[in-house]
């Protein structure tokens, strides 16, 4: 069945398998979100009145809370904000082009959460060579995947997002907690757990 949208454009927030799932989610504007489905998958969606969205922080704020409460009920392959279509047979033909990655993908971040760990080192303390590494390399044991971010500072030593099964959240935290109280002059910044936005790595882009 075709998703109604005399009255604006499809905003994606996501891509799940296709199932038997009621989100019961708002959208932006205050929407209900919708499945489309198309498949073996389906595309996560709401009514949005315009087709180019500007970049507002609080719509991106929201954008990134829908997602998060999308993730606590089901896989999710995460979109950008902004990701806007102006029919759902635009949005069908881009999901027919992308559709064996996008299941590739689903399969990969099944079950599981993002991560996010940085280290730093002060001003007064030199790290030892090799301690970025073995660090990395604990939490590598408890990660399916993990993947570099920027290093945007000399102080940095670490910048990693970690794919981590759901069930090895705690054990992940705990290792965290140890390796501080193990590295005192070592400063850890542990974010998430957050949709696997550093693991998807698919071309969808709106028009």
């Amino acid at each position: 069945m075709k998703m109604e949208t005399e009255n604006g454009y499809l905003y994606v927030y996501g891509v799940i398998n296709n199932k038997n799932l009621k989100l019961g989610i708002k959208g932006l504007k205050d929407k209900p979100i919708e499945k489309i489905d198309f498949r073996d998958i389906s595309a996560l969606t709401s009514i949005y009145p315009i087709l180019h969205p500007a970049l507002k922080e609080d719509e991106a704020m929201q954008h990134a809370d829908i997602l998060k409460k999308i993730a606590k009920k089901t896989t999710v392959i995460p979109m950008s904000f902004g990701m806007v279509f102006n029919d759902q047979e635009i949005l069908e033909m881009i999901l027919s082009k992308s559709c064996m990655a996008i299941k590739q993908t689903l399969a990969l971040i099944d079950g599981k959460i993002e991560l996010g760990v940085k280290v730093v080192q002060n001003q007064f303390y030199d790290a030892p060579n090799g301690i970025a590494l073995e660090i990395l390399g604990q939490l590598d044991k408890l990660s399916v995947k993990s993947v570099k971010g920027d290093n945007f500072s000399s102080r940095l030593l670490l910048n990693h997002s970690f794919l981590v099964e759901k069930n090895k959240f705690s054990k992940f935290s705990k290792e965290i907690a140890e390796l501080e109280e193990k590295h005192k002059n070592l400063k850890f910044i542990y974010t998430g757990p957050w949709p696997p936005y550093s693991f998807v790595n698919i071309n969808i882009k709106g028009s």
